[in-house]
């Protein structure tokens, strides 16, 4: 009697042994899952997703197409689960960096998340077209003082025009440097106030470029240290051939040999093709 009533017992504990273990191994592997369920809720929660985005500086660009670019960003889960609309999992370099890609006319760009609003602000700066650079005379792209190709030209204004000095897709692309660029302009300078108007630099190698004036063209060497020097030495001799001719302009004016200017008149003055004496 006694034997079976141990038995009993002893089946009786190890049904109670059984159901701990199982009941602790539900948990073990249930309060993961539940959690991890209840964090993908949250975060899949309306009042953490992105609900606005505004735009600040941009000008020229689209503000709707600078929307769209981030809305596509966002557009989409990560790992098939939490949405790419989460303000909290938005990678703001990302985001930055796929504008200034796209938008080529960017000089920065800086995302910022309001996250009461659920709101990301686009805060942008774009480039100055400071100047064109065209491939021909029907392709044109725009160009800022430190030399970045940056952008097609839609239309063509009056701005001073750069050409040669780059091969293949202009775009982002560097014509010259910014020190090079300023010297173009001091030299462009001297013949302006001088009353000449410059309209076009051309580079066509690299020991001669042009530079377009309503006197004349200007050989000249796209190194020089000091072009307005040089601009300086050309007008000595547009001088001194418009005092024996006011009304003479020039075919060419070539100014790469320092003190020795080599020009050619236009006609219908007598062609005429020389060395400025008073340069020598």
């Amino acid at each position: 009697m006694q034997g079976r009533r141990y038995n009993k017992a002893s089946s009786r504990i190890a049904k109670r042994n059984n159901a701990r273990r199982v009941f602790g191994l539900v948990l073990k592997v249930g309060l993961p899952i539940i959690f991890l369920i209840g964090i993908i809720f949250i975060l899949r929660a309306d009042f953490l997703q992105i609900k606005n985005i505004v735009v600040l500086g941009a000008e020229t660009v689209s503000t709707e197409n600078l929307k769209a670019t981030a809305l596509s960003r966002t557009s989409g889960d990560h790992f098939f689960i939490i949405p790419k609309t989460n303000i909290l999992f938005l990678n703001k370099q990302e985001l930055a960096d796929t504008l200034l890609t796209t938008f080529p006319r960017l000089e920065k760009a800086e995302i910022n998340k309001q996250y009461f609003s659920k709101s990301i602000v686009l805060k942008v700066l774009e480039r100055e077209a400071d100047f064109l650079w065209c491939a021909s005379s029907e392709e044109c792209f725009y160009m800022n003082k430190s030399g970045l190709i940056f952008e097609k030209a839609e239309t063509l204004s009056d701005k001073f025009i750069f050409k040669g000095g780059v091969t293949g897709d202009p775009i982002m692309q560097s014509f010259a440097t910014a020190g090079k660029i300023q010297n173009y302009l001091k030299f462009i300078d001297v013949f302006e106030k001088a009353g000449f108007e410059a309209t076009y630099i051309n580079i066509e190698s690299s020991d001669k470029a042009i530079l377009g004036t309503s006197i004349g063209e200007v050989f000249f060497s796209p190194g020089e240290a000091d072009l307005a020097l040089i601009a300086q030495n050309a007008l000595l001799l547009i001088d001194e051939i418009k005092s024996n001719n006011l009304d003479a302009t020039f075919e060419y004016i070539d100014a790469r040999f320092g003190n020795k200017m080599f020009y050619k008149l236009k006609y219908p003055h007598p062609p005429r093709s020389a060395r400025h004496p008073l340069l020598d």
